[in-house]
């Protein structure tokens, strides 16, 4: 009789095993839901050509996310990844929106202008942070769990309801500043960046004969324009024929400049307007001049490149023509010696170190 009663009880508690193992399989078999984004990908006109398109963000997301994609065009929810091409490195502006339009997510991820792979796979990273955030239980739930009074056993024949999980989802990582750490790096953007810059070349008609011409000077740089200060030497050897007479020319301008890069992110090309003042001296050996220097005022027009070779480090090569608008005369013994031509030249080539201001 006693083993006869007991039977069903036993029967009962498999039962029950049974169905919360079925219930567990099922779960675990079930993968976890990515609710769909729609992706806005706008890698911008002045984007280097060998960065990647929306499609190869998209399988390169999909790869993480075990073949998942999880972007349609009619979703609610938005992410939007801006590329930004500046004068040193190219960042990855990356927003994610709710469906309600709140943002919920933002980061700046960058590197090397030329290393726009390096960049696809930051952004990537960033974006499965976004799209499927790591999951963990709550500690205060665990803990609570653990202090809790153990409560009275029911009994065996009651069918117990199925408690879903609490789970705490984990935002993506976010800089200390918060909200306002987008602001800062728009800030920055806007400073200006400075250059120094050394030059050698030639110069025509400036002096009586063929100079040697040196240049150098100091420019602060924003992506379209740049407005700098530059000195000036132009030195004439000494020629037998010419009466043996020394010429050197000192001066300083002032530049503006326009800048379009030709082939992102190393050439560019530059156009600019200058005025300068100089001081045009002359030395004869064997005369005596009647005036051994004089003031020289300049207008004029530059055209070039610049060829960047490392991230500090770029060459330069440019062309001037210049009008004189006050034009030095020299006489020897009542006659004229030399006359400043109304239109003068040079052609330099030197080398440029850029850097940030932070």
């Amino acid at each position: 009789m006693r083993d006869a009663s007991s039977r069903p009880c036993k029967a009962r508690r498999l039962l029950l095993v049974a169905a919360l193992l079925c219930g567990t399989s099922v779960a675990a078999a079930q993968p976890s839901q990515v609710l769909p984004w729609r992706l806005d990908y706008a890698p911008g006109p002045d984007a280097p050509k060998n960065c990647p398109d929306k499609s190869y963000i998209k399988a390169a997301l999909a790869t993480k996310l075990k073949g998942h994609d999880p972007f349609t065009d009619d979703a609610p929810r938005s992410i939007s990844v801006k590329l930004v091409l500046t004068p040193q490195r190219i960042e990855a502006h990356i927003e994610a929106r709710d469906e309600n339009g709140e943002v919920v997510a933002n980061h700046v991820t960058q590197a090397e202008s030329w290393r726009c792979d390096q960049l696809a796979d930051r952004t990537v990273f960033y974006l499965r942070d976004i799209i499927d955030p790591l999951k963990i239980p709550p500690a205060t739930s665990a803990q609570s769990s653990s202090s809790a009074t153990p409560a009275p056993s029911a009994p065996s024949s009651a069918t117990l309801p199925p408690v879903p999980p609490t789970r705490a989802r984990v935002e993506p990582f976010q800089p200390a500043a918060g909200p306002s750490a987008p602001k800062a790096a728009a800030r920055s953007e806007g400073l200006p960046q400075l250059a120094v810059y050394a030059n050698m070349g030639a110069a025509w008609w400036s002096t009586p004969e063929t100079a040697l011409s040196l240049a150098a000077g100091m420019e602060a740089r924003w992506k379209w324009l740049s407005i700098g200060v530059e000195w000036k030497y132009d030195y004439a050897w000494a020629l037998p024929t010419k009466l043996a007479v020394d010429a050197e020319r000192a001066g300083v301008a002032a530049l503006a400049c326009g800048r379009h890069v030709l082939f992102p992110p190393r050439v560019s090309a530059r156009a600019c307007v200058f005025g300068d003042v100089a001081l045009l001296s002359l030395d004869a050996q064997r005369i005596k001049l009647v005036n051994d220097d004089d003031l020289v005022l300049d207008f004029g027009a530059r055209l070039g490149g610049e060829f960047r070779l490392a991230r500090f480090l770029s060459l330069q090569l440019h062309g001037d023509i210049a009008y004189a608008a006050r034009r030095p005369v020299f006489i020897v013994d009542g006659e004229e010696f030399w006359r400043s031509p109304r239109l003068t030249g040079a052609v330099r080539v030197g080398v440029v170190v850029p850097f940030d201001i932070r």
